[in-house]
């Protein structure tokens, strides 16, 4: 028996969990570790951030699916690795915090046979000075809260258009390691269209 566990729960963890438990016989145990409670569809953030779709279409929570796959899931966030184990315990582990529920605050050494490590990138927008989303007239779509965050500052600019004002539309990405470069060549063209429909591209200068 293997125990295979995988860090992370967003595109690249869940796949790799779902095709494992789908692909290995019941002796072997799958487990994902992962601080958040739902899985999130990223790319469809684009259509939250110009309000064609709501957040809440993009989720859904991991635990119940996998309970009924058979799939191990623990909500909490890796700390730090232990490949060769250590004087307690002899097998490779992670060291991994519970982030909810009577176990919040624990921390847990989870073995494994096999590791995959999916848990993605931080954001860091602190790369970039004055980019934080919410200052500086700054928005985002690189998770749900900040899509919505977007279409509705993008909603104000629209409402403006409409009373006869004129506005300027950046759409750009700071440096490569705080953000996901490719939302803002989809993002642009969205805008674009969504000002099209609401009649009122000739009041925005997009750069």
């Amino acid at each position: 028996m293997s125990r295979i566990v995988v860090l992370g729960a967003g595109i690249s963890g869940h796949v790799a969990a779902s095709h494992l438990r789908r692909k290995l016989s019941k002796q072997h145990e799958v487990v994902v570790v992962s601080p958040n409670s739902n899985y999130q569809w990223i790319p469809s953030n684009i259509w939250v951030g110009i309000g064609r779709m709501k957040s809440e279409k993009l989720l859904f929570p991991l635990a119940p699916l996998y309970k009924k796959k058979g799939i191990d899931f623990k909500q909490a966030k890796a700390l730090t690795f232990h490949p060769e184990g250590d004087r307690e315990v002899k097998k490779p582990f992670v060291l991994v915090e519970h982030v909810v529920g009577g176990k919040k605050g624990n921390q847990e050494k989870v073995t494994y046979d096999y590791l995959i490590n999916a848990t993605g990138p931080k954001l860091n927008f602190e790369v970039t000075e004055g980019l934080n989303p919410g200052s500086n007239g700054c928005y985002s779509v690189c998770t749900y809260g900040h899509a919505e965050h977007a279409w509705q500052g993008l909603k104000a600019q629209i409402e403006r258009m409409k009373k006869g004002e004129k506005v300027n539309i950046l759409i750009g990405t700071g440096h490569a390691k705080a953000t996901c470069q490719g939302a803002a060549f989809e993002y642009i063209l969205n805008v674009e269209k969504e000002l099209r429909k609401d009649g009122v591209r000739d009041m925005a200068t997009i750069t």
